[in-house]
């Protein structure tokens, strides 16, 4: 826990350091500490072990290209290919150590090209810090790399070239079937921006329904789970939730970046462009499904695809506010509570066991 700590420590003062012009690639620096740091861990991470006895079960047995297509191998064949395509080249941990690579270069990538110099502090912490991003890639290897992915498609999606991200997406739906939900999005350039008012009121519309339409809507995707296997098993392994949607304060604060993603695609003037607009829409997402993600937490895990989109619209939605007072003070309250979900985090019985003790792969070779 305090290695994972003080690394993402590390390399958040490395790239405040570089956006304020006193280290040259400090922000790269910072990434590539993170990275190796999610290279050579090892038992780190709920699922982490679970992984490996799947490479284990998958490749004991000879290479069996129609079996592995038709999920006897295991019932995500991506998954299982990718498994056989590492096992010459150095296994499991060679695999685990690739995907942690790519999947740094591509939030680096994002942050540098999508967010000013001045934000990348801001960028990076929400990546390192928001519970559901970097710290998930310890654990929940499959989705992880699929919502990753889903955000390095955007360089396409916001120039209209759907073809790519729509067979890619396709391609991570069977890596990891939820991922399947994302087909449309590749779409998501088309979305008609420049009438921020109509979409805002329609956001705000949905997140109305979220609320006082629980039972109808978890009747609902209860039966589209039934519809698919996949999803059905998706959802048989991380269950329901009967408490409901608890409207404390804590929920009631980290609904203000959706009021003030609502204010930026309403906002008439011409400071913002509309990609820039649309990866706002984009990242609103996670918030309108977040309150039915209290009841199921299947949607919460769906959710996520979106969640990864906020290291760019964090940026531009408080960029947006004009009064500097009111500005900082909202953007403080806003990493607070990431900061303080994070420590929480390694304090949840769920996760302290597996989250506690960092171990590396050194230890096995």
């Amino acid at each position: 826990m305090y290695v994972v700590i003080f690394c993402s420590l590390i390399a958040l003062i490395l790239t405040f350091l570089e956006s304020q012009g006193t280290l040259k690639n400090g922000m790269k620096w910072g990434f590539v500490i993170v990275t190796i740091l999610g290279m050579i861990h090892y038992n780190y991470g709920n699922d982490y072990m679970s992984y490996l006895n799947v490479y284990k079960q998958v490749t004991q047995y000879g290479f069996d290209l129609k079996g592995i297509l038709n999920g006897d191998y295991y019932r995500e064949p991506g998954w299982a290919l990718l498994c056989w395509f590492f096992k010459p080249i150095g296994g499991f941990f060679m695999m685990v150590a690739t995907l942690n690579l790519i999947q740094n270069i591509i939030i680096y990538d994002f942050i540098k090209s999508y967010v000013l110099r001045s934000w990348w502090p801001i960028a990076v912490f929400i990546y390192l810090f928001s519970t559901s991003l970097y710290l998930m890639s310890f654990s929940m290897m499959r989705q992880e790399f699929a919502l990753i992915v889903f955000l390095g498609m955007w360089r396409f999606i916001e120039k209209r070239k759907f073809l790519i991200p729509l067979i890619v997406f396709w391609l991570l739906s069977f890596i990891h079937s939820s991922a399947i939900i994302l087909l449309p999005f590749a779409f998501w350039g088309f979305l008609p921006i420049k009438n921020g008012k109509l979409i805002g009121t329609i956001y705000t519309l949905l997140l109305l329904i979220f609320w006082f339409s629980q039972n109808i809507l978890n009747d609902i995707f209860s039966y589209a789970l039934t519809l698919d296997e996949g999803f059905s098993e998706y959802a048989d392994t991380y269950g329901t939730s009967k408490t409901g949607i608890n409207l404390g304060i804590g929920f009631t604060i980290n609904m203000i970046p959706f009021i003030l993603s609502i204010l930026l695609l309403i906002n008439k003037n011409n400071e913002y462009s509309a990609p820039q607009k649309l990866l706002v829409a984009l990242g609103i997402i996670t918030y309108i499904v977040a309150p039915f993600g209290l009841i199921i937490p299947t949607v919460g895990r769906l959710g996520m695809y979106f969640s990864v989109y906020k290291i760019g619209s964090i940026p531009l939605i408080y960029s947006n506010i004009k009064n500097p007072v009111i500005k900082y003070l909202l953007l403080g309250i806003c990493l607070f509570m990431i900061f303080y979900d994070y420590l929480i985090f390694f304090k949840n019985p769920t996760w302290v066991d597996h989250f506690t003790e960092f171990h590396t792969i050194f230890s096995q070779i």
